[in-house]
């Protein structure tokens, strides 16, 4: 299983632009494969996001898409 399967279509396509956007900053390594960084929202909120690239459901972020879910997520 990976992020890419266990994420939306939406959440992969949101995920990158924030991206591209420079929206990501904070970017810090925990362990092998997984990271913690701050994503700027759209509505100008910050969000922490935790991203486990070999346990993907262990991805969460507390954004009001998914605060509080243990869905696979890509920043945002």
């Amino acid at each position: 299983m990976s992020l890419m399967t266990c994420a939306s279509g939406e959440s992969v396509y949101r995920g990158y632009e924030y991206y591209t956007e420079g929206k990501v900053s904070e970017i810090q390594t925990k362990a092998k494969g997984q990271f913690e960084g701050t994503v700027q929202g759209t509505n100008k909120n910050s969000y922490k996001v935790f991203i486990d690239i070999a346990h993907p459901r262990k991805s969460h972020c507390n954004c009001p898409h998914a605060n509080g879910k243990r869905i696979g997520i890509i920043l945002g």
